[in-house]
């Protein structure tokens, strides 16, 4: 019979409330220390915004410089080594690998197929384009993987690999038919830029003519917002680009350009489109090429300018309809601080450390890439497979 009261019954509470405070001291340990393991590697709000978020990282044109220095043959290049240690590639528009991308942090890119201004070959240059990336995707399974749709960006980050989106530059390089539009869709072309440079060199451009859209060219953008394919008005006069607008039932973006307010580059973009693109919910993708922020003499211009740009476009259209264009390997100059496809983390880090309170964790995530995968949701939203459009 127990003694109420006791020395040893007293003993054992005691023993168990030391056990029972114990307990509790080592799981509050334990979650502290899953708590800070994960702020600092897992995307907590005050880690590097480039470990939370995958950095979309806008267009590279690495296909074309492997065209037209290796004429397409990839056993010439080893993608996996530092190119500047290639004498092949040690050129001024040379920037991009897998050890620079994997330090610029590089999540996922445009690959974009350029397509020429010979009225016999614009298809076949395309074509061409589109095999070496789709070669350049199997020969390297580590370090790149195919993205195809909106969903597979946080894959890629998952995977640690680089997710690899393809564009196509130039409009012309689907003549006058929209079967070359569903053709490359299939082929996994996500985006084409609907203006070209080949209007005086060819005579002839089937979408638009002396700065207006043609009808084609309003076909090939309903068919575009069918497919889900993303329409990319860079270098568009404001004409077409309004037509564009009227016309498409998704958002649309301007693919490398910058601010013409601060700087008159022809390529650069009036506040007016700006605000049209900010009404559309569109994306506004920033270029590093230093012909839009300065004259070609200009040897001065570096990540600051290119940080100014950013800043002022963001202050007219707000955080939600801004992300990176780059352009990496077709630049002959870049700004100072953003030479190559590394730099990324140094612009995120300086737009952060120069104005944190404009720069909050939740708006260099947009930057970064949230505002690119929203864009990209949006436009396969439009897509409709049940509704097949006959051709022209």
């Amino acid at each position: 019979m127990p003694v109420y009261g006791s020395t040893s019954s007293t003993s054992d509470v005691i023993s168990g409330r030391k056990y029972l405070i114990g307990g509790v001291a080592v799981f509050i340990l334990i979650v502290a220390i899953m708590v800070v393991v994960y702020i600092t590697t897992s995307g907590g709000k005050d880690s590097f915004v480039l470990d939370r978020t995958p950095l979309f990282a806008g267009r590279n044109n690495l296909p074309q410089n492997i065209q037209l220095l290796v004429n397409n043959n990839l056993s010439r290049v080893d993608l996996n080594s530092d190119l500047r240690n290639d004498s092949t590639f040690d050129c001024p528009q040379c920037n991009t690998d897998f050890p620079r991308l994997k330090k610029g942090q590089v999540s996922s890119q445009f690959w974009i197929a350029r397509s020429g201004c010979d009225e016999n070959s614009r298809v076949s240059d395309a074509i061409s384009q589109l095999d070496v990336i789709d070669r350049m995707i199997k020969k390297y399974p580590d370090q790149l993987q195919r993205v195809k749709h909106s969903s597979d960006l946080d894959n890629v980050f998952e995977n640690k690999k680089i997710g690899s989106l393809i564009g196509i530059d130039g409009g012309q390089s689907i003549m006058n038919t929209t079967a070359f539009l569903r053709v490359f869709y299939d082929l996994g072309v996500r985006a084409l830029t609907l203006a070209t440079g080949c209007n005086e060199a060819a005579l002839l451009d089937y979408i638009v003519q002396n700065g207006t859209l043609t009808d084609f060219g309003e076909t090939a953008v309903r068919e575009m917002n069918r497919l889900g394919m993303i329409i990319d008005a860079q270098g568009l006069s404001t004409d077409s680009l309004t037509t564009v607008l009227n016309i498409s039932t998704v958002p649309i973006m301007i693919s490398h350009s910058a601010a013409a307010d601060l700087y008159g580059y022809p390529n650069n973009t009036n506040i007016l489109t700006l605000d049209a693109l900010k009404s559309n919910d569109g994306l506004f993708m920033i270029t590093f090429d230093t012909v839009n922020f300065g004259p070609p003499d200009n040897d001065n211009i570096s990540r600051s300018d290119v940080i100014h740009h950013i800043n002022y476009i963001v202050d007219r259209i707000g955080f939600d309809n801004i992300a990176i264009g780059g352009n990496y390997d077709s630049m002959y100059k870049k700004p100072s601080g953003l030479e190559d496809v590394s730099d990324f983390p140094d612009l995120f880090t300086d737009l952060k450390n120069n104005n944190s309170a404009r720069w909050s964790p939740d708006n260099l995530d947009k930057l970064a890439g949230l505002n690119f995968k929203r864009f990209f949701q949006n436009v396969e939203k439009g897509r409709n497979t049940t509704q097949i459009l006959d051709d022209e």
